[in-house]
């Protein structure tokens, strides 16, 4: 039973050591603005506007494998942010009738107690009904995000591999 163990925890441990992956970092001074690994999707423009995506399938020596195919870390000019997909702005029906009659509440009960005439009742109601939806509808079709990390001044790349090394032949 100790043999089966000890070739178990054998085999295990080979297969955890060369279980380390490599980091690509996308840096902006000091301070890591993006972090990938191999496994992660990326999307890169590289000189000449061509732009290549992917699947990172191996990191080493300052060279990125996209589905295999190498590309120099020097020639990537930027990386691509993915966007995402525009939130689409959806109200259920029951909180739109809800919101209504909210406004019709607050309007009747401004109005009633005297505190404003009916028309600055019907806008306190609506600004407090309805001013959340259009913010939320507004915020949902701004998109202020970076789209891509440009190389150069503000943004580099570092790569940290933890593969040990090709034996040379000398």
């Amino acid at each position: 039973m100790n043999r089966l163990l000890t070739l178990f925890i054998f085999l295990l441990a080979g297969h955890i050591a060369q279980a380390q992956t490599g980091y690509l970092f996308v840096k902006k001074g000091l301070k890591k603005k993006r972090t990938y690994t191999e496994g992660d999707r990326i999307m890169m423009r590289l000189g000449g506007d061509t732009i290549a995506a992917g699947l990172i399938t191996h990191l080493r020596d300052d060279t990125i494998f996209l589905n295999g195919h190498p590309i120099p870390r020097a020639s990537v000019k930027a990386v691509i942010v993915k966007t995402k997909k525009s939130r689409s702005f959806h109200i259920p029906v029951n909180q739109l009738l809800l919101i209504t009659g909210g406004v019709a509440l607050t309007t009747g009960g401004l109005t009633l107690s005297k505190q404003a005439s009916f028309k600055e009742a019907l806008t306190a109601g609506l600004v407090i009904g309805y001013g959340p939806l259009i913010i939320n509808y507004i915020a949902s079709k701004l998109s202020l995000g970076r789209k891509e990390f440009k190389m150069g001044r503000k943004f580099r790349l570092q790569m940290i591999d933890f593969h040990l090394p090709r034996k040379r032949a000398f």
